[in-house]
Parts: structure tokens; C-alpha cells; sequence
């Protein structure tokens, strides 16, 4: 009769769920059939008392299956929405279909603080449910993004945890010899991309030898800080990439099956780094490699991120409050010593340091307000946080520390002694928030309540101001979720780099921003913006953003190139590449190698966006009579307020935007005139068949003040209906509308009309990144 006897894995395979999901039926029902005997394989049942189990229980079986697997029980504590879950599901049906490989990785692309740990954790678990035993997360090298990351991972496992199901360890930090029961578990290692860390991780493999025939998940986290191909900042001692690869590279040869899975919300490094790239290549179009497969972090409802910031707006929207252009000359002053620009003296009334006095009073002021808000509204009121980030250079702190202690010491000083005196400056502020709080159909305070508030958090050394330099300094300030913990309702951090990616800052609604390095690099910058993530949409309407126009000019291109390659990823013209062209003076322009892009010198251009010039003046006198002279004779009158398209050789089309090139000066930042014809070449050539075409739309008549031209985005510029048809109608060719603008002092022009261009790529062209100049 053994023919008629079944064991677990038969029963198992009888009802088509795992062996795990039968022995935990066994032991929590009561009408699972008695054992006949016990087996070397464990019990054994009859086959006709199973087949009239299944038939009564099959179905709670199923959904037993499904609570003991380890991703659902994860999402029903983590509350992960379908979006999120969906996503994790088809990353690990790629990560076991896909061939992964350094070469060709896969990618989680999520935004900056978007949750991309969120993400990958639920990877891991998900990948636990289909076989894998083991996950590597590599971190970057830092101890608080270690400890967060090691803090993350205890808490959304703790209960696999504490069920002995899970082991998570820290690879400097081990509990003593693991047990092989412990090994027996599915096990999680968490090791810095450092090289003592990699090594120590690669002795543990080579030493229990059972780890090395297992099925395993490498998860490089903030992949664009180690992978195979990013290429190394210059004097940057903490990382040597090189060894960091090479150990990354014995790791997977370790193991005996091994899936790779790259996060960042950065790939430039990754995504664009050449494949083949041939320096003799004619073509225009450079197409970068690209991973095995990639996968977008879906964006919670709660994300404010780079459109908050620098996307384009409305006049009404309170996010047009978000940035307060702080003068160079400031930022600069913040980075040397120089008493005889500022001083403890004159901290309160000096230009030098406006923007920064001004940063600081606001945030108080509007730490006060929302407070108040929180309070009418029946709501706990919150503690709040402000960074201050303008140099990374030691020196630079020093002076900078000095300058904030002036400040605080002169402002509290005043608060105790004669709070009439900082009056005026919370005035100020005050009526800067109300404007936008106001925008946002939100209620101020009485301004006195509000005054009376400020002047107390003064008074009672409410504000802490912390100095941060270190990985040392961070991790003493960290809560027990590896965040900076905010002690006062008013927490100010002063730091330099370490206050980069991976460190969450909650409720940060201030931040004053000076670096401005010759070379500004995409991925570096992003990870600064700490003040992305998920915050209270609320907050936004007192939330400032401190920074030069340089800087901002800067941080929009570095917005418009990530919304570029995020749109090629989500409307699959990712498949087509994304295009990469420089000038060259010999052949108007060429392919060029994402990795030899310089930021500085860099434009991203997409079919929602324009290439136009802001924050200009125009000239005058004879000089600006003869340019509208030749202007007038190019810009034909029967294409002008004909209120469509009409389509020129592109010769006309650059000697026009070399001509208005010439009506122009800028104070802050040049505008890249060599992109706007390079970008006429490139589409000309290249869009539907590439005829030497360009479409004109020329339009007369427009007063818009200079006080309005700082939209980059152009959209206010065109107004509602020529945006419509520029941005919103099909066009297979490129455009350039030019407006004729009437000069004027009561506009803050000089006195004559002038030619505004504005460029638009074709409606259906793939992104593309132009670079005027690139690194040797």
C-alpha cells in the first residue's frame, strides 16, 4: 500500500502551493489528516484522506500560501499601495528572467528621497518568496547611510526577524561566529562600498562555504556611487572606484546564481555611459547604453520634488514663492574671511548678508505660522528644520560658522534687549509668507500674535543651530531611525557635503544653497536637494529655496535633463535612445559621449520644453537702431501676427538668432546661443527626413514687463493660446517663435522694440541633451 502513502512535498504538489504553506496548515488545523507513520522524509498521510482534505480546504490553503510568503505579510504592515506592489512584482519577475550582469543591470530609477529604500525592500522580500536565500545591499560609504539603511531593514523585517526567519547583520558589525542555524536563514548583509567593508564581506563568503550555493540579490544602492562605470570625481580620496569595482566583480563570481539590481535616482553615470563610442563618428546621434531593464519607482501622491521647484507655473501658484534669488556677491563673501564686509557690527543692516538674515528670520517666522495653523486646525504642531549648505571647503565653514554665530548672537541680542529693532525684518518676512500662504487659500496669524511668537522662540533659545562637518558629527545627531532628530521646533543644520544623498531631513522647509563649482555635476547636485521628498504639501507655502541666479539656472537645467530622461522611460522612447549632440565650430555640430558632458555648459531639451533667454537687458541708443533695422528686413512682414507656422531654410533661421544675439546683455548667466543654433541644426537635419527646415511664427505687439521675464520655461512668455499651439498641437518640425516686444522704461526696457526668441523641438523628437562644451 505505499503506493497509496503521500508526504509533504506530494501534498504540496497535489495542491499546487509551497511545502512551507502545507506544514504550517498541518500544524495550525485541526482536521489535516492524522499521520500514518514517520518517514526519514517526515510524516506520511493516505492519499484518499488528502484528496478529500484538499477538497474541503483547498482554497484557505491558497490563502494561507499567500500569508506566509514573505511580501505580502511585509506590504500589509507596510500598507504599500498597488502602484508600489505591482512595481516590486515586476522587478523580480525581471530579475529572474533577465539576464543581469555588471554590463547590463537591472534598475529601480526612483526620484531624489522618494522612497527608493521602500522599494528595494520590498524587493528583497518578494525575492525571498521566489527562491532567493540571500541579498546583498551595498550602500554608499558613509556611516549614517550604512546605520539608516541596516535601521530600515530591521524595522520592515523585524517581525521575520524575531521568527528566526530572517537574519540582517551589518558586515562590520557582526553578533560574534553565526550559528549555522542562523545561515540557515534567508540572510541580508549590509556592507559600505568601501574597501576594508568589500573585503571583510568577501573573507565572510570564502569562510562559510553553504553561502556560496546560494541563490542571491546584490542590490547596489545609490549605484551611480560604485558601479562598474562611474567615473571617479578628481581628488576625491574617499572612494577608489576602481578597487571598489573589482570587488564588486569577485563578489558576483562568489556565488553560484546571482541577480543584480542597481537603485538611484541618478543614473547619468549609469544609464549614459558609452557603449561603443567612436570619436570619428559622423552621425548626429550618440545612443547610450542601457541596462538589462529598468524599472520607475512610482511617485506617492505625497512627493514634492524638482516641478515644485523648477518646473513650470502659474503666476497664482504659491510655489512661485519657493525661490529667493540671493545676490553672488553674498554667497561669495560666506567663503573667505573678510571683516571689512561683514562683521559682527553690522550683521543686521549689511547687503553681504541679506539673503542669509533674511533665510533665517523667514524660517523662524514661518515655523510660527505653521504652528499656528497646526494649532486652529486641532492638530499636534510639528518641529521644523532648515539646512544651510554654501561651501565644502573647511576654510569656507569656518568664516561661514562665524558669519551664522554673528547673526544669531545680534538677532537674539535685539529680541531680549529691544525687539522693536528686528521689527522691520520680520515685516518683511511676514508679508513674503502671507503672500503665499494666502495663494495656497491658506490663514495667516494676527501679524502681532506672529511677532509676539518669533520674538518668544528668540528669547527662550528655542532655535538650535547644529554645525555638521563629519560622518562623526551626523551620526550623533541621528534619531532612532537614522534621521536627523529634530530636538526644538527650530532646528537649523549648518554642513557641507555630509549632508548629501541618504541623509532625510523631516519637515525641511528652508534651505539656503551656495555651492557654485566651475563644474557642477547632475548627479551631485540632485542628491543635495534634501528638501525634496515626501513632505506636507502645507508646508510648501512657507517653504524658501535660497540660491544665486547662476546656481538656479543650474539646478533648472539639472531638473530639465532628469524630466527628459524620466519621460523617455515612461513613454518608451527610451527604446529610440536619447540623443546627445555638441557644437563644433567645423561641422555645426556632433555626437558626443554622455561622459564627457560638462554640466555648466549643458541643455536638455524635450518636446515639452523651450530653449529661450531670460533675465536680460536690451540695448539702446544707435547700436540697438541698427540690429532692429537688419531684424526687420530678416523677419519678413507677411510672416508676422499671421497666427501660424511658416517654414524657413534654416540659414534665415540662424542669421535671425545671430542677429538678435547681438540686442542683448545679461548681468548673471550668458545665455547659450551656440545651443539654440545647434538645436536649429541638429532638428533640421534630422526631423522628418531632415529638409534644411525650419517652421517661423512671428507675433508683434507684446508688453511684457522685464520685472516678468525670468520664466526659463517660456510658458508665461507665450500666454495660454500660443502655448497651446506651440506645445500642444502635433509638429514634426521644429520652431522658433519670435515676439516682438514693445520697449519702454514703464516696462524696464530701454527705449526701442525688440525680437524675443523662443525655441520648440518637434512634438514627437526624443529627448535630447546638447553640450556647448565637453570635458577633455
Amino acid at each position: 500500500m505505499e503506493h497509496d502513502l503521500v508526504g509533504i512535498n506530494e501534498i504540496a504538489a497535489m495542491s499546487g502551493v509551497s511545502t512551507q504553506a502545507v506544514a504550517n496548515w498541518r500544524v495550525r488545523s485541526s482536521d489535516f489528516p492524522q499521520p500514518l507513520k514517520e518517514l526519514a522524509s517526515g510524516p506520511v498521510f493516505r492519499r484518499t484522506q488528502v484528496r478529500a482534505w484538499l477538497k474541503r480546504n483547498n482554497r484557505k490553503l491558497n490563502a494561507l500560501e499567500e500569508s506566509s510568503s514573505y511580501y505580502p505579510r511585509l506590504k500589509s504592515f507596510r500598507n504599500d499601495d498597488e502602484a508600489l506592489s505591482n512595481c516590486i512584482e515586476e522587478i523580480v519577475d525581471e530579475l529572474e528572467s533577465a539576464s543581469t550582469t555588471g554590463d547590463k543591470p537591472g534598475m529601480l530609477l526612483g526620484k531624489i528621497q522618494s522612497g527608493k529604500t521602500r522599494g528595494f525592500v520590498g524587493v528583497i522580500a518578494r525575492a525571498f518568496d521566489r527562491g532567493f536565500d540571500m541579498a546583498i545591499v551595498l550602500t554608499k560609504g558613509t556611516k549614517t547611510l550604512s546605520a539608516q539603511t541596516v535601521r530600515r531593514l530591521e524595522g520592515d523585517f523585524a517581525e521575520f526577524i524575531e521568527d528566526d526567519e530572517f537574519l540582517v547583520v551589518d558586515i562590520m558589525n557582526l553578533p560574534g561566529t553565526l550559528r549555522r542555524s542562523e545561515l540557515r536563514r534567508k540572510v541580508v548583509i549590509v556592507a559600505k562600498k568601501q574597501a576594508r567593508n568589500l573585503d571583510k564581506l568577501i573573507e565572510f563568503i570564502e569562510k562559510h562555504e553553504d553561502l556560496q550555493n546560494r541563490k542571491v540579490l546584490l542590490v547596489d544602492d545609490e549605484a551611480d556611487l560604485a558601479s562598474v562605470r562611474f567615473v571617479r570625481k578628481a581628488g576625491d580620496p574617499a572612494i577608489n572606484q576602481g578597487t571598489i569595482a573589482d570587488q564588486i566583480d569577485q563578489l558576483r563570481d562568489m556565488t553560484t546564481g546571482i541577480a543584480f539590481l542597481q537603485v538611484t535616482a541618478t543614473p547619468y553615470s549609469l544609464y549614459l555611459q558609452p557603449e561603443d563610442y567612436d570619436e570619428a563618428n559622423t552621425n548626429y546621434v550618440f545612443k547610450p547604453k542601457r541596462p538589462a531593464f529598468t524599472k520607475l519607482l512610482p511617485i506617492h501622491s505625497g512627493y514634492v520634488g524638482g516641478d515644485d521647484y523648477f518646473g513650470p507655473l502659474e503666476e497664482d501658484d504659491p510655489r512661485c514663492k519657493l525661490i529667493v534669488e540671493v545676490a553672488e556677491q553674498e554667497q561669495d563673501a560666506l567663503r573667505r574671511p573678510d571683516k571689512r564686509r561683514i562683521s559682527s557690527n553690522n550683521v543686521l543692516e549689511t547687503d553681504n548678508v541679506s539673503g542669509l538674515r533674511r533665510a533665517i528670520i523667514t524660517f523662524v517666522v514661518a515655523v510660527g505660522v505653521r504652528r499656528w495653523q497646526q494649532r486652529e486646525g486641532g492638530e499636534r504642531a510639528k518641529k521644523y528644520a532648515m539646512v544651510i549648505h554654501n561651501d565644502i571647503a573647511r576654510a569656507a565653514h569656518a568664516w561661514q560658522d562665524q558669519v551664522i554665530d554673528w547673526i544669531f548672537q545680534a538677532i537674539v541680542d535685539a529680541a531680549e534687549n529691544d525687539p522693536t529693532q528686528l521689527r522691520p525684518l520680520f515685516d518683511a518676512a511676514y508679508a513674503d509668507l502671507e503672500a503665499s500662504v494666502l495663494a495656497d487659500k491658506g490663514k495667516m496669524p494676527p501679524r502681532d500674535d506672529a511677532f509676539d511668537a518669533f520674538i518668544d522662540a528668540l528669547q527662550s533659545d528655542d532655535v538650535a543651530v547644529e554645525k555638521v562637518n563629519s560622518d562623526t558629527d551626523v551620526m550623533a545627531l541621528l534619531d532612532a531611525n537614522a534621521e536627523l532628530k529634530l530636538r526644538t521646533p527650530y532646528n537649523i543644520w549648518v554642513g557641507g557635503n555630509i549632508l548629501d544623498r541618504g541623509i532625510t531631513i523631516p519637515n525641511l522647509i528652508s534651505f539656503y544653497y551656495g555651492r557654485n563649482p566651475k563644474t557642477m555635476q547632475a548627479d551631485t547636485v540632485l542628491q543635495h536637494s534634501r528638501m525634496y521628498g515626501n513632505r506636507e504639501r502645507r508646508d510648501l507655502a512657507v517653504t524658501r529655496f535660497y540660491t544665486s541666479r547662476a546656481v538656479y539656472d543650474r539646478l533648472y537645467t539639472i531638473n530639465a535633463l532628469e524630466g527628459s530622461l524620466r519621460n523617455a522611460f515612461e513613454t518608451g522612447a527610451h527604446d529610440a535612445g536619447v540623443v546627445f549632440i555638441q557644437s563644433d565650430a567645423g561641422r555645426r555640430v556632433r555626437p558626443c559621449a554622455p561622459n564627457k558632458v560638462l554640466l555648466s555648459a549643458v541643455v536638455a531639451v524635450s518636446p515639452n520644453d523651450m530653449l529661450l533667454p531670460s533675465d536680460f537687458q536690451t540695448k539702446g541708443g544707435t547700436t540697438m537702431a541698427k540690429i532692429q533695422a537688419e531684424l526687420d528686413r530678416l523677419i519678413r512682414p507677411e510672416w508676422r501676427d499671421k497666427e501660424d507656422f511658416v517654414a524657413v531654410d534654416r540659414k534665415t533661421a540662424i542669421d535671425i538668432i545671430d542677429t538678435i544675439e547681438k540686442s542683448m546683455e545679461f548681468d548673471a548667466v550668458e545665455f547659450e546661443w551656440d545651443a539654440m543654433r545647434g538645436l536649429i541644426d541638429y532638428y533640421a537635419d534630422v526631423a522628418q527626413g531632415g529638409n534644411g527646415k525650419i517652421l517661423i511664427y512671428a507675433e508683434t505687439g507684446r508688453k511684457l514687463s522685464r520685472a516678468g521675464s525670468g520664466d526659463k520655461s517660456g510658458r508665461s512668455i507665450l500666454g495660454t493660446s500660443l502655448r497651446r499651439k506651440v506645445l500642444g498641437e502635433p509638429r514634426s518640425k521644429p520652431a522658433l517663435i519670435l515676439l516682438q516686444q514693445e520697449g519702454g522704461r514703464e516696462l524696464g526696457w530701454t527705449a526701442h522694440k525688440f525680437w524675443w526668441p523662443l525655441f520648440a523641438a518637434p512634438t514627437d523628437a526624443e529627448p535630447c541633451v546638447f553640450a556647448t562644451k565637453v570635458a577633455t
